[in-house]
């Protein structure tokens, strides 16, 4: 191989690179480098499943085991990050995939998600659940106002806010029949259902949570029914919703990355000291290894720690200081990720 001396030309060159380089750093701001730790197996590989934490736990509910995203599992397993184990609790009353949880005075919401319908396919449902861990069971709640899969459910105050999803019911090659704006208040001591107003646009496969008494949400794609390859690019910025006033917000933050599938979409569980974690996906590029949190008093996106590889369509939340992935795919859709990946936040917090 020829090697060259340093020029001026060379020089000058480097120089503009090193200057790109500042500028970017400038643009995305970077987060103190940490880095992912692999912990202990998840004991069944799932995807599209729902997480949540409750008392230091993280609950990963239901999900697909298999290749097959039209078919849902009933499966509840939960997670400990200070112990890192895992162990098994209550099935699911019906097996569901991308389905909202949240988390209210600890009790375990999950409100709709997707189900196997024999003979037609993937179907929304409008089904809610409630799970009380000291019992480990389920019971059944009030349903909601529509079928609804995919979108997110946040509690604020005493009332839990569904907003946003689809509804489908059919399987591949069958389109979205409805793209939700619609925002839904649940109250869990009437069991009732208010409709509140409407999102300035439709999103899906969100990372979303609460802070200061409101509602925030980043979403990897803004619809469902177009071809996979014009979907990633679509969602932008992130969307904020008041109770006290019921309005929605759009807020202008540039993302670091546009993807889908984030490995913190349907989870209730992901914002940590005023940041909303958006970890990992799938972008023009495949999986990423690309994470970032929304900085909600700046109201700005930063890059975090990069993931030790490209992964995409699983689940994550924080507990017990940790933010922890688990589930969904490294690199293809047949090389199922069974490791766990922890980030330890009270480190990159001194």
């Amino acid at each position: 191989m020829k090697r060259e001396g340093v020029t001026e030309a060379s020089l000058s060159t480097l120089s503009l690179v090193i200057g790109s380089v500042l500028l970017m750093a400038a643009i995305a701001p970077r987060a103190c480098a940490e880095e992912w730790r692999a912990r202990a197996d998840i004991p069944h590989h799932v995807y599209g499943h729902a997480s949540a934490t409750i008392d230091g736990k993280i609950h990963v509910l239901g999900g697909c085991h298999t290749e097959d995203w039209q078919r849902p599992c009933a499966t509840h397993q939960v997670y400990d990050p200070v112990a890192d184990a895992w162990t098994i609790a209550a099935d699911l009353p019906r097996a569901v995939a991308w389905s909202m949880p949240a988390v209210l005075e600890g009790e375990l919401y999950l409100f709709g998600g997707g189900y196997a319908k024999e003979g037609v396919g993937l179907c929304a449902t409008d089904e809610v659940w409630v799970y009380d861990p000291d019992a480990d069971c389920w019971s059944d709640a009030p349903k909601m106002p529509n079928k609804r899969m995919n979108g997110c459910a946040v509690p604020v105050g005493d009332y839990i806010y569904i907003c946003l999803g689809y509804d489908r019911q059919g399987g591949k090659d069958v389109d979205v029949l409805q793209e939700y704006v619609s925002t839904y208040r649940y109250d869990p001591g009437a069991g009732a259902y208010t409709r509140m107003a409407d999102a300035p646009r439709t999103g899906c496969y969100i990372a979303a949570g609460a802070h200061g008494g409101r509602v925030y949400a980043v979403s990897g794609a803004e619809h469902e029914a177009t071809p996979m390859a014009d979907r990633r690019l679509i969602a932008d910025g992130v969307l904020t919703y008041d109770p006290d006033r019921d309005r929605w917000t759009p807020l202008p933050a540039a993302r670091i990355m546009p993807r889908v599938f984030y490995l913190t979409q349907c989870s209730a569980s992901v914002v940590h000291d005023g940041k909303l974690h958006v970890v990992g996906g799938r972008g023009t590029a495949g999986r990423t290894t690309v994470t970032s949190y929304f900085d909600i008093a700046a109201s700005g996106f930063v890059t975090g720690a990069d993931l030790p590889g490209g992964r995409c369509c699983g689940g994550g939340a924080v507990a017990s200081g940790f933010l922890v992935v688990v589930g969904g795919f490294l690199g293809s859709v047949g090389n199922p990720a069974s490791v766990t990946w922890a980030l330890d936040l009270r480190t990159a917090a001194r």
